[in-house]
């Protein structure tokens, strides 16, 4: 029998899929845990038990689907929006919006609850446009903290034509014919040009027979917040540009049109139902894809306009454009990414697209080239720096797709094929992205489980987690809210003897006193001036077990009474009450050099800890747990947090997989950035196996 001392001192890997609890010969391997449960990997590789979810609100109708999205006018204005069937309800900072008689404040939207998970959007500034193939695309336009309005979308320039167009000829008669002139006008703020004006005719000297005193003169009614009017003059049915106006008129001497800049044509390519499915902005423009009759093109709006689609004959460069992507199969376009280039994600493949030297103009126009060919499904995307993070067809995949300048190309790596047993017979509804602190991409799945991955490109970090709950996730988003990202979910749980729905959030995993930690699931939390007993305000927990962290220390065994009170058996001032939830960390089976093929009887262990509670627990793999006593600083100080080491003696048999097991009970913080154990290992037979 041989004495072997063995650590891990990162577990950026995350949980591994049960496949791979063998595989020693990977690089990964010892960075992989075999169980991480309710935990999350920090990107420096040491893993914690989660963050608590804190109470927002029932959502209007708990019968029915609903689905959160964000909404950022700026790094201090966001909120979360409760998608419900045919309501929009809006979040910030943790409660709901009132109108002017304190009620829930609301807006009807058309938007049944059955194609809530299909909705996609694009934001800019405080407009959200939202598109989906069975509705027309609507606006949601954001005025005040309670003053929303939800919008149908104009797909012509913001500033009206002028009208009452006229044409008055001055000079002799004969060799006459027909001059045909129209006018636009110009905004004054953003230089957009108008639709055209009426047609206005006069009979003329034919060019060659004009003097210098002949001329035409045009005049129409003047356009509210126009700077100056373009004039254009038909040529072959071409109307071809002649000059530009201040005023309400202009004196036409016999100037010759260009035909190299022409009038605009009006343009719609969404009328009569022909919906798109989703939008993003890129290089100025607004871009909509797969409409209803077209779903492998994008229509791109004119350059600095949103819904402008005009364009002219020939095209010129800052023309609304129409951009086919030619396949060998019809394959809708389900998502466009603005990076460097336009990223296209269809039901088959991904695209890049772009024009002449990374310009998208209509002329030249810009091409398609495809990527790669792994298929996107309709779940809307996040992006992690340069990395489009996404789900594969088929909603069983994780992927990620990036700019790799040695190939001059897009592609990317299956992210979740190390913890595909997350994945197996699930399909992934709802993904988000949590950027600060943590790099946590949140992923719902359909059957109401939760998975986190803490993603990293360039530190090569994709550590996988599974978080439960006395629940099942429908829907989450994700918003800043201070100096922290903050994660908003729609939970299903049974309360009270009823299905009921609620809106609960994230609280900061960055603890940095333990009485104050908030470590449970649809709680709430309260600082008290002076002690109390008695606690009221919890009855969306009635009649539910819940456990508490009172001044630090732990209450089990506390009922809500129907009218949403508990008392405590102490008196406190820090209280933090809620639903519990427990942490489980597993590592992969502790092997040495040549040690496969051995018993092994792990007898002592060694946790490595940080800003954390010392009472955990160590598993036996005989299944008993062993509580971990407190330092004399945190019996002294029941705020205190730990960092250091603690040595367990755990009671176990041999077994060839042996394995360093943890669990945390309670609402306590414990951070582990390192495990290391003594194991003593012996030939066995194969008939041992």
């Amino acid at each position: 029998m041989a004495n072997t001392r063995i650590s891990q001192v990162s577990f950026s890997r995350g949980e591994f899929c049960p496949p791979l609890y063998m595989r020693t010969d990977l690089e990964q391997y010892s960075i992989g845990l075999k169980t991480l449960k309710n935990g999350f990997v920090h990107q420096e590789g040491c893993v914690s038990n989660r963050f608590g979810l804190e109470y927002v609100g029932q959502v209007k109708d708990s019968s029915k689907k609903v689905r959160l999205i964000p909404f950022t006018f700026n790094s201090e204005q966001t909120y979360i929006i409760e998608a419900g069937d045919k309501y929009f309800r809006f979040i910030q900072d943790g409660g709901y919006i009132l109108d002017s008689n304190d009620e829930i404040y609301e807006i009807a939207t058309p938007y049944a609850a059955e194609d809530l998970q299909y909705l996609k959007f694009a934001q800019s500034a405080d407009v959200l446009t939202i598109t989906h193939l069975n509705y027309a695309p609507k606006e949601l336009v954001r005025y005040d903290h309670d003053n929303w309005v939800l919008s149908s979308i104009l797909f012509e320039p913001s500033i009206t034509p002028p009208s009452g167009l006229t044409a008055a000829w001055t000079g002799g008669t004969g060799n006459m014919r027909t001059y045909t002139y129209l006018v636009t006008a110009v905004d004054a703020d953003t230089l957009e040009e108008s639709a055209r004006s009426n047609e206005a005719s006069v009979s003329g000297h034919r060019e060659a027979y004009w003097t210098t005193s002949e001329y035409i003169t045009l005049s129409w009614t003047a356009v509210a917040g126009a700077t100056e009017y373009n004039v254009y003059r038909s040529v072959n049915g071409i109307f071809g540009y002649v000059g530009t106006s201040k005023t309400n008129s202009f004196t036409d001497d016999n100037i010759e049109p260009d035909l190299k800049e022409t009038a605009p044509i009006q343009k719609n390519p969404f009328a009569n139902g022909n919906n798109p499915s989703c939008c993003a902005y890129y290089q100025q423009r607004k871009i909509y894809a797969n409409t209803v009759d077209n779903p492998q093109t994008l229509y791109a709006s004119q350059t600095a306009t949103s819904n402008n689609f005009n364009c002219s004959r020939p095209l010129i460069a800052t023309d609304a454009v129409d951009v086919p992507l030619a396949d060998r199969e019809v394959n809708e376009i389900r998502h466009l990414i603005p990076f460097k280039d336009l990223i296209a994600l269809t039901s088959n493949s991904e695209y890049k697209i772009n024009g002449a030297d990374g310009k998208f103009e209509a002329n030249p126009m810009p091409v398609a080239t495809i990527q790669s060919s792994y298929g996107s499904s309709h779940v809307q995307p996040v992006v992690s720096g340069s990395m489009v993070i996404f789900v594969e067809a088929g909603g069983g995949v994780i992927r990620e797709l990036g700019y790799d300048y040695l190939s001059d190309s897009y592609d990317g790596d299956e992210l979740s094929l190390y913890a595909s047993h997350l994945f197996e017979g699930k399909e992934i509804i709802y993904i988000a992205y949590a950027k600060a602190p943590y790099r946590i991409v949140f992923v719902v799945f359909d059957d109401g489980s939760l998975a986190t991955l803490t993603y990293n490109k360039k530190q090569k970090l994709c550590g996988w987690g599974r978080q439960e709950t006395q629940g099942s996730f429908e829907s989450v988003a994700v918003i800043r809210e201070g100096k922290e990202d903050v994660a908003y979910f729609v939970i299903k749980r049974h309360i009270n003897g009823q299905d009921v729905k609620y809106v609960e959030r994230t609280k900061s995993r960055i603890v940095k006193n333990a009485k104050t930690a908030f470590l449970v699931d649809c709680g709430l939390s309260a600082h008290f001036n002076s002690p109390v007993v008695n606690v009221s305000g919890l009855d969306h927990l009635a009649n539910t077990n819940v456990i508490a962290l009172a001044d630090g220390g732990v209450i089990t065994d506390l009922k809500v009474s129907a009218d949403g009170k508990i008392t405590l058996p102490k008196e406190t001032t820090d209280l933090v009450v809620g639903l519990p939830y427990e942490f489980e960390f597993e590592t992969l089976g502790v092997e040495g050099e040549n040690t496969h093929g051995l018993l092994k009887q792990i007898n002592t262990v060694t946790v490595n800890i940080l800003n954390s509670r010392e009472d955990f627990f160590i598993v036996g793999n005989m299944g008993n747990e062993m509580q971990l006593a407190r330092s004399i600083e945190s019996v002294n100080d029941s705020g205190y947090l730990y960092s250091g080491k603690k040595d367990a003696t755990p009671l176990n048999t041999p077994t060839d997989r042996a394995s360093i097991h943890l669990k945390q009970k309670y609402p306590l913080p414990l951070t582990i950035s390192a495990v290391s154990a003594i194991v003593n290992t012996e030939d066995i037979s194969d008939a041992a196996y």
